[in-house]
């Protein structure tokens, strides 16, 4: 192959690879930064607050190495029942006031289950 034809087409591919670079590198990096922002808005300063509510109702999802029990909450502050994750060997109790630690996410609050209230 003649050296003038070589370097052309050594130029074109290398014009190629850069393009095709630049072409993955752009969206990568803007994906990174959209989840670093997000990451950065979902940190918490930690602070959570204590509120109670009334067990309506359970729920169940079964797995092969066992289930996670779930309780539906009606809490004054919000409309909807709030689904809690039981710890495990406590009874299931309906109708009993609970003890909610309520803490804010990136985009809406995580309730976790204290306690009965009896």
């Amino acid at each position: 192959m003649r050296p003038e034809l070589k370097q052309k087409l050594d130029k074109e591919l290398s014009k190629t690879k850069r393009k095709n670079l630049m072409f993955w590198l752009i969206p990568v990096f803007s994906l990174v930064i959209i989840v670093l922002v997000i990451n950065a808005y979902s940190k918490s300063d930690g602070s959570s607050v204590t509120i109670n509510g009334v067990v309506v109702s359970q729920h169940a999802q079964l797995y092969d190495d066992g289930h996670k029990i779930y309780l539906m909450v009606k809490v004054p502050d919000t409309k909807n029942l709030v689904k809690v994750a039981l710890p495990k060997y406590l009874p299931i109790k309906r109708d009993v006031a609970v003890e909610l630690r309520k803490k804010s996410t990136a985009f809406n609050y995580k309730y976790t289950f204290v306690r009965y209230i009896e």
